[in-house]
């Protein structure tokens, strides 16, 4: 509410500026009298004061419902139309009484011709002046409501793109506590309290828009440790880790598409094994690397990917526009994943 309070009193001052510039050089003076620059100053403000609550009414009243109904779709158009015809109408009476009581007898020190205080010509003239405010303040408002809207719209697809990871992730883990638990594996437990730590993750962390990267990092290993204990040696695992700036921060559940993916599509049909290769690269400078690479398995070619990388790709788009390069190819039966990231 302040930044936009702040917003319209600089506006009125640029606009009373422009209005001075406007009126100094064309000022009517009184006949027969000696005035220094000054009092034309002050004359002139004095004009531009009279003449605000008619521009406040006009900019005030009808343009407001017009924006939300532009923009936001609220509202009939006949309500907003009313408003505005309202608006201009009131505006212009008060601009023509302000003339007539003040500005006319004491500062053009002259009498008002009260016969021409209702002439259409004069209404319109009146009208003209009103219309630049309106459409100096309807085109900022018009530009600094689109962009709220704009990013309210963004804020709820990256929500809901983060609510659709989570339920993900979160399945698969708790389908390989289910796998040890159905035999009885003296596993289950550790599995369980592994999955403690993904489930505090899941619902206190990923609800902030950055984390430090290595919470990012600890909950894959948690997860791995899951997929460990589940897959036993049909797992063949290899990671390289260097992390060397630690102090780096990360949208959370970034990376848990490409980690899921790996272990959901990483099965060897020829070799009987889960064979993934991950490489995780946190340089000086917010440098960010990370590669991830499977057996890609001829059972389920065709759904590599699917809606968890396009997920991803898409919160790339929203959070690192400019920061990130995420690459996918198919390479001698491996899948391979290539996040770069530019962190803060």
């Amino acid at each position: 509410m302040r930044r936009y309070l702040n917003r319209d009193i600089i506006l009125w001052l640029i606009y009373s500026v422009y209005l001075l510039i406007l009126i100094l050089p064309n000022m009517i003076l009184p006949e027969n009298g000696v005035f220094h620059w000054y009092d034309k100053l002050l004359r002139a403000c004095t004009i531009i004061l009279f003449l605000y609550p008619a521009k406040l009414m006009a900019v005030y009243l009808g343009v407001p419902a017009l924006i939300r109904k532009v923009v936001y779709n609220q509202g009939s158009w006949i309500v907003v139309f009313g408003k505005l015809l309202l608006s201009i109408v009131i505006g212009v009476v008060l601009y023509r009484m302000a003339l007539y009581l003040y500005i006319y007898p004491y500062i053009y020190e002259r009498s008002p011709d009260d016969g021409q205080f209702f002439a259409i010509g004069r209404f319109l003239s009146n009208f003209a002046d009103l219309t630049v405010p309106m459409l100096l303040f309807g085109a900022i408002w018009m530009y600094d409501e689109r962009l709220k809207a704009d990013q309210e719209k963004t804020v709820l697809e990256l929500q809901f793109l983060k609510n659709q990871t989570s339920p993900h992730f979160l399945f698969n883990a708790l389908n390989s506590i289910f796998a040890l638990v159905r035999k009885n594996d003296e596993q289950a437990a550790p599995a369980i309290m592994k999955l403690s730590g993904i489930l505090r993750y899941l619902l206190y962390e990923t609800t902030s828009p950055r984390i430090a990267i290595q919470k990012e990092l600890d909950v894959i290993h948690q997860y791995i440790d899951i997929q460990k204990l589940r897959f036993g040696s049909t797992l063949q695992l290899i990671i390289h880790e260097n992390n060397h700036a630690s102090q780096y921060m990360i949208s959370p559940g970034l990376l848990l598409p490409l980690i899921e993916n790996a272990f959901k599509f990483g099965f060897s049909d020829e070799l009987n094994v889960i064979y993934i290769d991950m490489k995780i690269d946190v340089m000086e400078h917010g440098q960010f690397s990370f590669e991830i690479k499977n057996h890609l398995s001829e059972s389920n070619h065709t759904e590599v990917g699917g809606l968890g990388l396009k997920n991803l790709s898409r919160r790339l788009q929203l959070e690192y526009p400019e920061d990130h390069q995420l690459l996918t190819k198919e390479e001698n039966g491996y899948f391979i994943a290539q996040l770069h990231l530019r962190l803060q």
